[in-house]
């Protein structure tokens, strides 16, 4: 038993302490593009929705990987105009499709810059994020969001979050001002949450706001939280997957964490040693009732994820 654990344990070590090669991370997300664009262009053509978090994040990670030189799908450009067309149109039940989805929306607007999306989508976009803020400053989590494993408090709170960062990249605009600002006053009392995605965009809004003492101890508890394997998981106490690690390194990697960094290292060489054959990565579940089970669609979410973070860790 003691030979047992000594060598799982030497294992263990060999892993976090090997440091990924570019060319490696390179192929990882080269690896990964077709799965993200079959696997999505599924769900665009089967599902017909737009509507469901999946969509957005298929986009955002694609166009990253375009803005590094990889080569992605040249129907790029006509899923974004379906998606964003989908997202501003009303639905069967005659509402406009982003308002039940804004934390899609708030993807498709990370998937673009500024400077290469359409000023009038945009605008439109990002109003659909100003409807239906609470009093207290929160947005309730849309679609299936609220039946995922963590409390509902920390779910609507992660909306919020995710809302607000999309918002502060047209803070200018007087008719964002003080929703962010009454958003900010909800966040303040949030409490810590129990998943790595709370952290995540804490520690995003922190970079974003450019409050630096905030952001330093936003990165040491990301930071604390990372497994002895490389990894993060999606719940803080759970194994590492890809999901967690993704958001994880994407996060540090935004905040300005050297790619150099231990911590940066070694959730790369997790993400590399655990990618599968097809591209994608194995991702149990984000609801309660299937936390127990590889579930596709967070299979997808944390496939787009690990590229996400991976890209964030190669040249511009």
């Amino acid at each position: 038993m003691f030979l047992l654990s000594s060598l799982i344990l030497a294992l263990t070590g060999a892993v976090s302490d090997a440091q990924p090669t570019t060319a490696e991370v390179k192929a990882t997300v080269e690896r990964s593009i077709p799965y993200i664009e079959k696997q999505g262009l599924w769900w665009i053509e089967q599902k017909k929705c737009a509507s469901c978090h999946r969509v957005g994040t298929m986009l955002w990670s694609l166009q990253a990987a375009k803005q590094h030189g990889f080569t992605v799908s040249d129907r790029l450009q006509e899923w974004t105009d379906w998606a964003n067309d989908k997202s501003l149109s009303k639905n069967d039940k005659g509402q406009i499709g982003g308002t039940r989805n804004k934390e899609g929306v708030v993807q498709l607007l990370f998937a673009a810059t500024p400077q290469d999306a359409d000023p009038e989508t945009r605008k439109k976009l990002i109003g659909l994020l100003r409807e239906d803020q609470n009093s207290d400053g929160s947005w309730k989590a849309g679609g299936q969001l609220p039946f995922q494993k963590r409390p509902q408090p920390e779910t609507d709170a992660v909306s919020t979050m995710w809302l607000t960062l999309a918002l502060l990249t047209a803070a200018d605009d007087p008719e964002n001002q003080k929703t962010i600002q009454q958003a900010q006053q909800y966040l303040a009392k949030s409490k810590p949450g129990k998943s790595t995605e709370w952290y995540v965009t804490r520690l995003l809004l922190a970079t974003s706001q450019k409050q630096d003492k905030q952001r330093d101890q936003f990165i040491q508890q990301l930071q604390s939280l990372q497994h002895a394997d490389g990894g993060w998981g999606w719940l803080t106490n759970d194994p590492s997957d890809a999901l967690g690690t993704g958001m994880a390194l994407y996060a540090l990697r935004k905040a300005g964490v050297d790619i150099q960094a231990d911590s940066v290292r070694r959730a790369e060489q997790f993400l590399i040693s655990t990618q599968r054959k097809d591209g994608s990565w194995p991702v149990k579940g984000t609801k309660a009732k299937k936390k127990g089970n590889i579930e596709e669609t967070a299979v997808y979410w944390g496939t787009t994820w690990a590229v996400l973070g991976l890209l964030e860790c190669l040249p511009q």
